[in-house]
């Protein structure tokens, strides 16, 4: 590794401006503006609040941002960017992995790629092109430049929820599918009810519902409000988290008849909740929940 940093690593990150530890720069002119100090062998610029480039007479230096006295040293070379999007196509290349976690661009060009492992296809020049995925996958790739392997891990983002396989474009999150079916599993169909509950599996994945038991089940009751004359409440649980509930009412039941009760909305608490509807001045009503999940 010490051979392929020197080969490669031309940089060493140092403070510009900065004394310490085995090293000291004197200045033998500064600038007008204060911005340039040199001497017979460096001149140093910085800006301030930004960053500064040193260069000597053998060597150049990158300053940390913000920074007045601290050493950033290259520690290896890795393989990157570290994340990239699904159903896609991304170039990748070669990055200097510093002491304090950071990355800096490093040249790959002469370098050959190639996918050990992973949901993507990768070219020799390092473009990579990403598969579907249900959920962060990681893949691994490497590159041989100079005669040196260099290997690493890259994962390939779930970006978009409802593009996996056979689940693509069918209204459920993948992951959810996933979780509870396996991989391509006919049974996981939004308009099916496996568990036989009487829930469909996109109802089940609106409202927070275990598809594959029975006993998970959506309870919703109606009825008086003590001492409130012409009002009638709805009580259902589970309220699931991260989802909103509105109320709906019709006199008919006859199709487009259903009309949002004004006002009457709530967001899931993960246990019991009640919308009123404070007009139920009709001798028939009929009630239902509307449940969003975003």
């Amino acid at each position: 590794m010490k051979h392929l940093l020197a080969l490669l690593l031309c940089t060493v990150n140092v403070l510009a401006g900065s004394t310490g530890g085995p090293y000291s720069i004197t200045s033998d002119g500064l600038s007008a503006a204060g911005g340039r100090t040199s001497s017979a062998t460096y001149e140093d610029d910085t800006s301030a609040g930004g960053t500064g480039t040193e260069n000597t007479s053998s060597e150049d230096y990158d300053s940390a941002s913000g920074q007045s006295a601290t050493l950033r040293d290259a520690i290896g070379l890795m393989p990157g960017p570290l994340t990239i999007p699904e159903g896609g196509v991304t170039p990748l290349g070669l990055y200097q992995l510093l002491d304090d976690s950071t990355l800096l661009p490093a040249s790959s060009v002469g370098a050959v790629w190639s996918r050990i492992s992973g949901p993507l296809a990768l070219s020799a020049g390092g473009s990579a092109t990403t598969e579907a995925v249900f959920s962060n996958q990681n893949a691994q790739v490497q590159l041989v430049l100079n005669s040196i392997t260099i290997s690493g891990t890259i994962t390939v983002e779930d970006t978009i929820a409802d593009n996996f396989g056979s689940y693509a474009a069918d209204g459920l999150g993948d992951d959810w599918q996933v979780q509870y079916f396996g991989q391509n599993s006919p049974n996981a169909a939004p308009g099916l009810d496996p568990d036989g509950d009487g829930h469909t599996n996109l109802f089940e994945f609106t409202a927070g519902l275990l598809p594959n038991s029975a006993g998970s089940r959506f309870s919703v009751v109606l009825e008086d409000v003590p001492g409130q004359h012409g009002m009638k409440r709805l009580a259902f649980q589970p309220a699931m988290s991260g989802r909103t509930f509105t109320l709906l009412k019709s006199t008919t039941l006859a199709p487009g008849s259903w009309q949002i009760v004004p006002g009457v909305t709530a967001s899931g608490n993960n246990g019991t909740l009640t919308l009123t509807d404070p007009s139920a001045i009709n001798e028939r009503a009929f009630y239902q929940v509307r449940i969003v999940r975003p």
